[in-house]
């Protein structure tokens, strides 16, 4: 009677003789890199872990992977928002990679600005909107949040946003 193989048979035998080229062999180190680096700056943003104990290991794990560092800025970059209070990255930024902040800074005040006036312009037009369909009062206040087209610009806002960053940073 023939032996029924498991399906982890099946694949180790259909495999075994595979091996992975130097690129494809980077690649995966380089995405288990950045699973770590994305867990420990959201450890660090969630306050479970201390900026002294994250530069501990970035420090450590700097001589096991070359591009740590590099991962690291990306990982902080992605996390900056215009619209949040992003003092711990600019924090980290600066504490472990050395990184001018104030270019990202002014950036980020200036997105800040043109958001708040462009937030006051659409409740405006929104107000006047439903003030045309006969909807008025002092209790009447825009909700921007369901909002369709202001979920539009906002969503290209913070494309534009992550574009400048990146272009500041050089990534």
């Amino acid at each position: 009677m023939a032996e029924i193989k498991s399906t982890l048979d099946l694949i180790m035998e259909r495999t075994k003789n595979l091996t992975m080229t130097a690129d494809e062999k980077n690649a995966f180190q380089r995405k288990e890199w950045e699973g770590k680096v994305k867990g420990w700056v959201q450890k660090y943003i969630d306050g479970t872990l201390h900026l002294e104990d994250l530069k501990v290991h970035i420090e450590s794990s700097e001589s096991q992977f070359q591009e740590l560092r590099n991962i690291l800025k990306e990982e902080i970059l992605e996390h900056i928002q215009p619209e949040s209070n992003n003092a711990l990255l600019l924090q980290l930024l600066e504490d472990v990679l050395d990184a001018d902040t104030r270019p990202i800074m002014d950036l980020i005040t200036l997105f800040q600005n043109n958001l708040s006036a462009t937030m006051i312009e659409r409740r405006k037009a929104i107000k006047k909107a439903l003030e045309q369909k006969k909807i008025f009062g002092s209790s009447v206040v825009p909700n921007l949040d369901r909002d369709s087209e202001w979920q539009e610009y906002l969503q290209k806002f913070r494309l534009d946003f992550k574009n400048q960053v990146s272009s500041l940073t050089g990534n």
